[in-house]
């Protein structure tokens, strides 16, 4: 069975150069796919996650279809709309099976009745192709007949979606992702990380601490990952990594994150954001959004500041 395992990953070597390429020649879609996800999640950080999931599918796509897919903007917005509405089906799911769950401890006759009534109005609220079809038609100023082929229905279904989804959905603005790691703490991950202090961040973090460079690298212990900070400090312009890093405690949507900071060219700007997840009182992952531009931009818009023309990947 080692054998097996150990043969079958001899082939990334191979998988690595082809991804590079997929990820650069994508490229310039990418703004384009984010603020189209961005609209959809309504949260800068679900948005490159959903965008993140739509490049893993369709790059896992490409080897199985035997067809050319001619439009590949047209593909990248189905897929991301297909894996959106996905979510939101297995979300409502967990919340009519909580319902329903929460409905039978209390009572098993009238309450149980009122909770699976509650579950399915809750799944009959969800219309997350009619927001799909609002944010292609009135955001991204696609066709009628776009948003039909995009979406794989009829030009009249569109339009029946988009008098639905008008009347229904407004934009709330950006809504908090999750839950909110305790300030303090964040505070010192990140003055630790602007003194490379490896002593109070081995302190602070799990041992099983988990790094994720998104749409990059994953680190998998406090160990691996003492690198990822050691290196925070790595300076070559020359490669895109700026000079004078600093970090700030900042806050986006509700929730505390680090936010780093470097000079490219003469230009001071948003760098890298990373945000923590805590664990009985301790860091047990970061998330560091360092190769990805779209939501360094849109964060640093809200925050009011400049953001650094960043690549898609690490060079």
């Amino acid at each position: 069975m080692s054998e097996n395992k150990e043969s079958g990953f001899q082939i990334q070597s191979d998988v690595r150069g082809p991804w590079r390429q997929y990820l650069d020649e994508l490229a310039p879609l990418r703004p384009e796919l984010y603020g189209f996800c961005l609209k959809l999640t309504q949260n800068a950080w679900d948005a490159e996650d959903l965008a993140q999931d739509t490049l893993l599918r369709v790059f896992s796509s490409l080897g199985k279809i035997d067809a050319n897919i001619e439009n590949p903007r047209a593909y990248l917005v189905r897929t991301a709309t297909n894996l959106w509405v996905d979510t939101i089906r297995k979300q409502a799911r967990h919340q009519a099976l909580l319902e329903l769950e929460d409905g039978a401890a209390e009572d098993t006759s009238d309450r149980g009745i009122q909770a699976s009534e509650a579950a399915r109005e809750l799944l009959t609220r969800l219309y997350p192709q009619e927001r799909a079809a609002l944010v292609m038609k009135d955001v991204l100023g696609h066709s009628l007949a776009e948003v039909a082929t995009t979406l794989n229905t009829s030009i009249g279904a569109v339009k029946s979606a988009l008098h639905r989804a008008r009347s229904r959905m407004g934009d709330n603005g950006m809504s908090p992702a999750g839950f909110v790691p305790d300030k303090q703490l964040v505070s010192q991950f990140m003055q630790a990380l602007e003194t490379t202090d490896l002593d109070t961040l081995r302190s602070i973090c799990s041992t099983e601490l988990h790094v994720e460079l998104v749409g990059g690298a994953e680190l998998h212990s406090f160990d691996e990952s003492s690198s990822f900070f050691e290196h925070a400090h790595f300076v070559m312009p020359e490669i895109g990594f700026g000079e004078n890093p600093r970090w700030e405690l900042s806050e986006y949507a509700g929730e505390p994150i680090v936010i780093g900071f470097r000079t490219l060219n003469g230009l001071e700007g948003l760098n890298e954001i990373h945000r923590l997840e805590i664990g009985d009182g301790k860091i047990t992952r970061v998330r560091c959004y360092c190769f990805c531009p779209d939501t360094l931009r849109e964060v640093a818009s809200h925050l009011g500041v400049e953001a650094l023309a960043r690549p898609y990947r690490s060079p």
